[in-house]
């Protein structure tokens, strides 16, 4: 099941994005939406600079809207695909047009879960220093299992970006490296461990294994989507 919250309407219609860059710099970008809610859009083509958690503006038509960027990936053409959830009302002038509130029976098509190993719920203290910042990020681990864990930072981290983390387990600091996954807006930051001393190993899976609650694969059934909705939700 997907994190939709409300119906879409599909399309392909030019728009223009507006923004601005890390840099500081405004933008104007010609792309493309591939459909339309209440509370987000699809874009595609998107050539851009956007970033997980940039706010932008939407012109469509005589529509223009602010939106928060939750997620993006590579597309099928030069461009990339990027979803943003809509911030504040919906405007008067589409108001008319758009779908009426109301669930979203959308199921997002999935072979097999992608997990290699099973996490677990926790609650771990995590500092993580990034390289050229002096000071660190103090976090919290909302998950773990052997491999990585997932934690909640207060701005967006880019995907393959190198990290040094420091994991409170059993209230002693353990160090490891390791490799920002993804990075969904609300739903955390995954991190994959790498270069694990046999120690470091050793204590993890100590902890892991002491851990009952398990994480389920939110998109394995329609009863798991509830808690990932719930934390989606807050953020809109």
């Amino acid at each position: 099941m997907g994190c939709r919250r409300q119906p879409r309407i599909p399309m392909t219609r030019p728009a223009s994005l507006c923004g601005m860059d890390a840099k500081g710099r405004a933008f104007v970008d010609r792309v493309r939406v591939l459909n339309l809610s209440r509370d987000g859009a699809l874009l595609e083509d998107v050539s851009c600079g956007v970033r997980v958690g940039d706010v932008v503006a939407l012109r469509c038509d005589e529509t223009t809207r602010r939106f928060r960027v939750i997620w993006n990936q590579p597309g099928d053409g030069e461009g990339r695909q990027v979803g943003l959830t809509a911030i504040g009302p919906v405007p008067a002038i589409a108001e008319c047009w758009l779908p009426a509130a109301a669930p979203d029976d959308y199921v997002r098509p999935r072979v097999a879960s992608r997990r290699q190993r099973q996490r677990y719920e926790c609650e771990i203290a995590v500092e993580i220093r990034l390289r050229g910042e002096e000071s660190p990020l103090w976090v919290t681990a909302t998950d773990v299992c052997e491999g990585g864990c997932r934690v909640q930072v207060p701005h967006a981290m880019q995907a393959d970006t190198e990290v040094n983390l420091a994991l409170w387990l059993d209230g002693e600091r353990v160090w490891m490296r390791g490799t920002v996954t993804h990075c969904v807006y609300g739903c955390g930051t995954g991190i994959r461990f790498r270069h694990l001393q046999e120690s470091v190993q050793q204590r993890l899976n100590q902890v892991v294994a002491s851990r009952v609650i398990k994480v389920p694969d939110r998109r394995e059934s329609v009863a798991e989507e509830t808690p990932l909705r719930a934390a989606y939700c807050v953020t809109s």
